[in-house]
């Protein structure tokens, strides 16, 4: 099976993981005593860092006998770690991931070629793990087909089933597998923003001050965006959303679509402050998340769409 990790920047900026030390202690306890679940379900916000989570978990028990280990101490994996080369590379036999990224991303073909692959024993003794990210957008047919999967797991397999929360995830994926629910407070995401912020060696101040309305992960990936279009503050939402719709209809990259929500969720926020017809913004903002949903899950690029939000628009003048 061709793994659906196709860019290695995700995983690259994957090295290092802030936040989840209790997580990591209370999963290797449970590896360690041989009571880790077979199918664990990470739900909690996207950007969190649940894959992050799982991915790093995963470095530090397959690389347990390398030459090069996962450091535990810093929750850091060197680069030249042989199972992160093997990963970057697609090369590691015990290490699967498949993300659904719009609904139908995934096809039953996906499935059945993971099933294909998990049928083969593993070469070494080691365990086996797959990630499956955004999984509260996999069909309902390929839903079906993955339970076969997780039903009855070998003992070597283990699956990281990631809940970003964003649809109503199939009851018996829920059902099959252990849930663990991820949340942290805004002190809690401000600490791991000012981790990441030093990591990555951003200077911008512009996304801190809104940490409550996303999460660490998504200001980061956010802030390249922010910095080029040299956002710093709200004061010309129009002209910063009408750019974001152009660069998302040329490159059809959804980061943009999740930027403006973001910058949205701040603008509305600020809105129902200064009205008091609080319920009458509401509806508005709820009618353009709508429109711009629409345009990320259907790439929809026509006149009539983009002047339906320009009249939204002009509503929160």
């Amino acid at each position: 099976m061709k793994n659906k990790i196709t860019n290695d920047s995700e995983i690259k900026k994957s090295d290092k993981l802030f936040g989840y030390d209790d997580f990591f202690i209370k999963f290797e306890k449970l590896y360690l005593s041989q009571r880790l679940p077979k199918v664990i379900l990470l739900s909690g916000d996207k950007g969190i860092g649940k894959a992050t989570f799982s991915f790093h978990f995963i470095n530090y028990i397959l690389s347990k006998n390398s030459r090069i280990t996962y450091d535990k101490e810093k929750y850091s994996i060197n680069i030249n770690n042989d199972i992160y080369k093997k990963i970057i590379l697609n090369l590691e036999q015990n290490f699967n991931f498949l993300k659904c990224e719009k609904p139908n991303s995934v096809s039953i073909d996906d499935i059945r070629q993971l099933k294909t692959k998990l049928s083969k024993t593993p070469l070494s003794n080691l365990p086996r793990f797959t990630i499956i990210d955004d999984i509260e957008l996999i069909n309902l047919n390929c839903a079906n087909a993955l339970l076969k999967l997780i039903e009855e797991p070998t003992s070597y397999d283990y699956f990281f089933l990631i809940n970003n929360k964003r649809n109503k995830l199939i009851e018996t994926l829920i059902s099959r597998s252990l849930e663990f629910k991820i949340f942290f407070t805004s002190e809690q995401k401000n600490y791991i923003l000012d981790q990441l912020k030093t990591h990555f060696a951003i200077e911008n101040n512009f996304t801190h001050n809104y940490i409550q309305y996303t999460s660490p992960g998504n200001l980061i990936k956010f802030d390249p965006i922010i910095n080029e279009l040299k956002i710093t503050s709200m004061n010309e939402f129009q002209e910063i959303s009408a750019e974001l719709l152009k660069l998302f209809n040329k490159t059809k990259k959804n980061i943009y679509i999740s930027l403006l929500l973001f910058l949205i969720d701040i603008k509305f926020s600020e809105l129902s402050k200064k009205n008091k017809n609080s319920i009458h913004i509401a509806d508005i903002k709820n009618k353009i998340n709508s429109l711009l949903i629409r345009y990320d899950t259907l790439s929809l690029n026509n006149v009539n769409v983009s002047n339906q939000f320009k009249k939204y628009l002009n509503y929160v003048r």
